[in-house]
């Protein structure tokens, strides 16, 4: 084989070199600037252009061997644990869902579509972690308008279920991570700053008008979080601390507002003995349930005799209110161990995403990671009789919730497989478009 005498003829060469396709891109970009960089250092020695190219090939070696050697060095990061940490997770949550609802008149989960649901997630999850991020980052403001549209005709023509569109429900439980993407397409000065941040405007108005004041709260405070992250991360020319005041205060306004306009609700759920036929109906239930609780086993019937059956006496029992219902059923023991698998699992993510190198990477991995830890929190907390506001449990209640879950963790466990690569794609950001015409054959 003849030795190539031009930059795209080796980096031809070495690129067949290179079997992660993820990483070929970003890897010769890197090869071409090095040896761009060579020439212009020959051309300053007195070469004429084509014989500086050919002297910095030839200085470069053998291109398989620079392939091989690159090759090396950057293979994915299999994820194997996580994946099947996440799997197990969910068929247990769908046990646990047929388990303890079955016998029920109406609300026994169906074995079938548990089933159904764990096998459609896990195709899902596996789906995003062989997902190649960075295409979703080049793309990012194109997925933020598919996802904006997907709200705005999910909350037009989805059927309404307890008032509100069903579909629309869940798709805006993927805006935080649809917001990270906008936000790594915004870098730059002032004007790129205030464009990320008013991207967050259309995004919660679909959360009002859902209504889903959950997904709001979620989408605020992982916004928020990605901004100030990219901030810090110097995204954007501009002093940080202005930054953090230009996002903190009308985020904060928000939040008192919501606060303000709940308050009521709020103190329902703190107390709900002050309107025991009302608002705090459901969370004096749980908290009956709750005492009649055992360490182990089946909670005391006769403590509850005076109210209901526990299926009659608290609404929700099979779906928001599932762990509940694991403690009142199979003990204190059992809840406690099923909130523990679920943190454990997020630590986990948590600590393996802090060594994330590339930036994109660490803000797609904050926006999955924040909103899951605030539904976890959020569920038990729930389930311990704060009754204020509708959360579901990641993994362990609802089938497409479960399908939901299971595709946005398999986003984080992506990005921590491309993490070998991240970096490069992180730093060869400006020139991504023009790879094609690094990489023949693509």
């Amino acid at each position: 084989m003849a030795k190539p005498e031009t930059i795209l003829d080796y980096l031809d060469a070495a690129g067949h070199a290179i079997s992660w396709r993820r990483a070929r891109g970003p890897l010769l970009l890197e090869l071409q600037h090095h040896l761009e960089d060579q020439c212009r250092a020959l051309e300053d020695e007195g070469k004429t252009p084509e014989e500086a190219e050919r002297l910095a090939v030839e200085e470069m070696g053998d291109p398989e061997e620079t392939g091989a050697a690159l090759d090396a060095l950057h293979r994915p990061c299999p994820q194997r644990g996580p994946l099947v940490m996440i799997v197990l997770l969910a068929l247990a949550g769908g046990f646990l869902r047929v388990v303890l609802t079955a016998g029920a008149e109406y609300e026994a989960a169906d074995p079938v579509s548990t089933l159904a649901a764990v096998a459609l997630g896990t195709f899902a999850m596996v789906g995003m972690y062989f997902l190649d991020c960075s295409v979703l980052v080049r793309h990012g403001e194109k997925v933020y308008l598919l996802a904006l549209a997907a709200g705005l005709l999910a909350q037009a023509y989805s059927p309404v279920v307890n008032n509100v569109p069903y579909y629309a429900r869940y798709v805006v439980l993927t805006y935080p991570a649809v917001y990270a993407l906008w936000v790594c397409r915004c870098r730059g000065g002032w004007k790129h700053f205030l464009l990320a941040a008013v991207g967050m405007v259309p995004l919660a108005g679909v959360c009002i008008a859902v209504p889903y004041v959950w997904a709001l709260i979620l989408l605020l405070a992982t916004g928020l979080a990605v901004l100030l992250a990219a901030v810090a991360m110097g995204w954007f020319q501009i002093s940080r601390p202005l930054a953090g005041v230009v996002v903190c205060t009308p985020v904060a306004a928000v939040s008192l507002l919501l606060l303000y306009g709940g308050r009521q609700r709020l103190t329902v759920a703190l107390c709900p003995e002050l309107d025991p036929l009302g608002r705090g109906y459901q969370g004096m239930a749980v908290r009956r349930a709750l005492a009649a609780a055992q360490w182990l086993g089946q909670g005391s019937a006769e403590q509850l005799a005076p109210y209901a059956p526990y299926e009659r006496m608290t609404p929700g029992w099979e779906q928001d209110l599932l762990l509940t219902t694991l403690i009142y059923r199979l003990g204190w023991l059992a809840g406690l161990l099923a909130a523990a698998a679920l943190t454990l699992l997020l630590l986990w993510l948590v600590v393996r995403c802090r060594s994330q190198r590339s930036g994109w990477g660490r803000l797609l991995a904050l926006a999955v990671l924040l909103p899951f830890g605030m539904q976890l929190s959020g569920g038990v907390v729930l389930n311990l009789g704060v009754v204020a506001l509708s959360v579901h449990i990641p993994l362990l209640v609802g089938n497409l919730h479960t399908v939901l879950d299971m595709a946005l963790l398999g986003l984080a466990l992506s990005v921590l497989r491309g993490d070998p690569v991240g970096r490069l794609v992180d730093c060869a950001w400006p020139e991504m478009p023009g790879l094609r015409t690094v990489v023949s054959g693509e």
